[in-house]
């Protein structure tokens, strides 16, 4: 398959990511170029970062190359990538539970609930030190019933 530039420029921008796997008669930084600029052009503000990091990824499969990739933004793009970031704050919820299950046994549903509802990063690191140095997990529970109040303090005295 071929790609035309009305179907890089003009298409659906969802499917621009897919557009770097295909067979172009163009050189890869051109391709890069015309992805990035449809996507900066034609993506609501909102979805930019993610269809730019995941275009990075899925090119990234087809081209090894970091000069290649910094045309869509580089690896700066991606850990600032909203999609990217979750998948980061996942695996994070999911270590502090390991964790903490290796520490004190079963994690209690409430305790387990108040970690998966967390996605602020400076939040989960603040979950790792406690979930280290807490001495129980009730300890912890009041931690987490504590930086939930002072949220909606703020967020009320907004």
């Amino acid at each position: 398959m071929n790609l035309t530039d009305d179907e890089v420029e003009g298409g659906d921008v969802g499917l621009i990511p897919w557009v770097p796997l295909s067979d172009f008669g163009d050189a890869p930084e051109v391709i890069l170029r015309r992805c990035r600029d449809a996507i900066e052009g034609q993506a609501p503000d909102e979805e930019k970062a993610n269809l730019l990091a995941v275009t990075q990824v899925l090119s990234s499969l087809r081209y090894n190359d970091e000069g290649l990739l910094s045309i869509l933004g580089g690896r700066n793009a991606m850990i600032e990538a909203p999609l990217l970031q979750e998948f980061v704050a996942e695996g994070r919820r999911k270590d502090i539970l390991t964790f903490l299950a290796t520490r004190f046994g079963e994690v209690p549903l409430d305790v387990s609930e108040a970690i998966q509802s967390v996605v602020d990063e400076d939040r989960l690191t603040d979950l790792v030190r406690k979930s280290a140095s807490c001495p129980d997990l009730d300890a912890l529970r009041n931690v987490i019933a504590r930086r939930r109040s002072a949220t909606r303090r703020t967020c009320a005295g907004s």
